[in-house]
């Protein structure tokens, strides 16, 4: 065990000093490096008071240990903290990936509000050596709000691969926002569609970053598609629209009062390739492999499974996902796949996140499937993706990928899609 001055545990309730940081004995892995983390300033934060003005404090969160700033009183939507106040040193442990930063605001007789979070990688800090800089603020998880200033500094006590990451230009800083909502009554519809055990239906949304940047141009219009009357400028294309996207809010509300008490909704941050497959669960449920439909617009990246059952094809059309816009950077289907061991490899095999084009609501031009590439390996470092496309024949080494039945007439199929693979 080591002792780590400046750092508490997790739970919130272990602070009570608003001006002094806890000391805990903490047990954590022998500590390859120490992370000092100066927070700046905030600049227009969410101000969680009725009348006068919040009073913003940071706990900053690596792995098992955790500090916090002192507490600015009156400091506002836009507070300064001041250097000593503000930075706080965690130890690094060579494994830990994200750095959290939640900002609260302190209140007395009632627990304390949270006014945003933001979340750091920390192997692209290590590759960088040091940041200075502003990073994105999240209220409900995926829905920016403020920017927080910050500067992050290395100091090292052992050297090692573990801290020697490959230089990466591309690399973000800052971990991808996601959120995953579970709707229980469309997941009952979907159970009694399939024949199968009941399980909610779960839509996910996740704040992709530099969308705009990596697809420059580039964009695919529903008018292009097979339904254009319903992206025409008329009454009823109007009408249409307004319902589907009726749809969209219903399947990524976040949670209400009711609801709540069963979490519908879960907020997390993505630092790499392993994060996302882990969070839709390898793309396995009951132990099936399944397919998923998805949009991509520059508010994020939308998606659930999709199935043969009508009422969860219906409900995972990509005009639902994309909230019925008129234009998309991308949609289509995936899939995990896994690749076949080598004989004598003792390693598993690796999954592959196989993603195509086939929407014929939007219909994406294959010539776009790099920026598509760049776009997810940018935001899920690591993350092997095989883009494939429906106007063109599937690859036959592609053919001996583990997949999801897929087959067309198949009454054991997952979904009615265009792709062969390997059946486990």
């Amino acid at each position: 065990a080591s002792r780590v001055v400046g750092c508490c545990s997790t739970g919130l309730s272990a602070i009570s000093e608003p001006e002094k940081l806890g000391i805990l004995d903490v047990t954590l892995p022998p500590i390859r490096a120490w992370l000092t983390i100066r927070v700046i300033e905030g600049k227009e934060l969410k101000n969680m008071e009725y009348f006068g003005r919040q009073d913003p404090y940071c706990v900053l969160t690596l792995g098992k240990a955790s500090a916090r700033t002192v507490t600015m009183e009156s400091g506002g939507e836009n507070p300064t903290w001041p250097i000593e106040g503000g930075t706080v040193e965690l130890p690094y442990d060579g494994v830990s990936e994200l750095l959290h930063i939640r900002i609260f605001d302190a209140d007395v007789g009632k627990d304390d509000d949270l006014v945003g979070e933001a979340c750091l990688n920390t192997t692209s800090l290590l590759a960088l050596g040091e940041f200075s800089g502003e990073v994105q603020v999240y209220r409900r998880g995926t829905k920016p709000r403020g920017r927080l200033s910050v500067e992050a500094r290395w100091r090292f006590e052992a050297e090692g691969p573990a801290l020697q990451p490959v230089k990466d230009a591309e690399r973000l800083v800052e971990a991808t926002p996601a959120k995953a909502h579970r709707n229980f009554a469309m997941g009952c519809l979907h159970s009694m569609g399939e024949g199968g055990a009941y399980s909610g239906f779960v839509t996910y949304e996740v704040g992709l970053q530099r969308t705009a940047e990596v697809f420059g141009d580039f964009w695919n219009a529903g008018a292009d598609g097979i339904h254009p009357d319903t992206f025409a400028e008329d009454a009823r294309g109007c009408l249409v629209r307004s319902a589907l996207s009726a749809a969209h809010r219903n399947l990524y509300r976040d949670d209400n009062t009711w609801q709540a008490m069963h979490g519908r909704t879960s907020t997390m941050f993505l630092g790499s390739g392993a994060d996302f497959l882990e969070m839709i669960e390898y793309g396995v449920r009951d132990d099936r492999r399944r397919v998923y439909t998805y949009s991509i617009v520059d508010a994020g990246f939308f998606f659930s499974e999709t199935g043969a059952a009508l009422t969860k094809d219906s409900a995972s059309k990509h005009i639902i996902h994309a909230d019925a816009a008129m234009r998309v950077r991308y949609a289509g289907t995936f899939r995990v796949c896994q690749r076949r061991s080598s004989p004598g490899v003792v390693a598993p095999p690796a999954h592959v996140l196989v993603i195509d084009n086939d929407s014929g609501t939007y219909v994406p031009k294959p010539e776009h499937q790099p920026a598509l590439t760049r776009l997810l390996q940018l935001n899920f470092p690591g993350l092997d993706v095989l883009t494939m496309s429906v106007l063109e024949p599937q690859p036959e080494w592609s053919r001996e990928l583990v997949g999801p039945n897929e087959q067309k007439g198949d009454c054991d199929a997952v979904y009615c899609g265009t792709w062969s693979w390997a059946l486990a």
